[in-house]
């Protein structure tokens, strides 16, 4: 488990600081946007995927069902992504980054303090 919530812990600083980068960075190339696009899926698809099977290995074998919460941390990457637009991205990924800043809370406080 200890493995598992570290290597979600490194993915999901590397997805934050990834968005934080594109939220301040204004891309005028639209090569260098693509390659930014590319670089969110790359480092916010495998924390998806470990951040889920650590919620399923919590359940599954220590029954903490507290962590039934951090569903919404997986799947806030879709809601939003039906929700914004052009004009509202920026404030979708301030969302974004909150709800990746909760998960971080909860893995850090839970195996770390």
């Amino acid at each position: 488990m200890i493995i598992t919530a570290g290597i979600t812990i490194i993915f999901n600083l590397l997805t934050i600081l990834i968005l934080i980068f594109g939220l301040f960075h204004n891309f005028e190339n639209p090569k260098n946007k693509a390659i930014y696009g590319y670089v969110i899926a790359g480092g916010m698809i495998p924390y998806l995927i470990l951040l889920t099977l650590y919620i399923i290995l919590e359940i599954l074998y220590k029954q903490d069902y507290l962590y039934v919460g951090l569903i919404l941390c997986v799947l806030s990457p879709f809601i939003i992504g039906k929700l914004v637009n052009y004009e509202t991205l920026k404030k979708y990924t301030v969302v974004q980054i909150l709800c990746f800043a909760v998960s971080l809370m909860v893995l850090v406080l839970k195996y770390f303090i």
